[in-house]
């Protein structure tokens, strides 16, 4: 009975390394994986239709920073880059969506 208890323990013991060390080489493919696609892919510029009310400002603020608009021009522009998603009030939103089927 011992020796089928210590036999059991071994193999759990020898399975959950197993299971250890193919966990960790498929999270280290994973990062490798992330790491490939950031930098092949260009960055995501975030863009909301806001508008301009103070409560508007502060969900923003508080959700993502500073509010800062932006207008249909600078968003077309391919090298514009911002880590923080932006505002965009909708007149400008319609004229982007006019620049960017004009550009197809």
């Amino acid at each position: 009975m011992r020796s089928l208890v210590l036999g059991a323990v071994i193999a759990a013991v020898s399975l959950s390394a197993a299971g250890a060390q193919e966990a960790t080489s498929v999270a280290v493919a994973a990062r490798d994986a992330a790491a490939q696609t950031s930098r092949t892919e260009p960055a995501v510029r975030k863009v909301f239709v806001c508008d301009n009310h103070d409560l508007t400002r502060r969900s923003f603020a508080r959700s993502y920073g500073a509010i800062e608009f932006v207008t249909a021009d600078e968003a077309v522009k391919p090298d514009a880059v911002w880590t923080a998603p932006k505002c965009m009030r909708s007149s400008e939103h319609m004229r982007l969506q006019r620049l960017k089927f004009a550009s197809r």
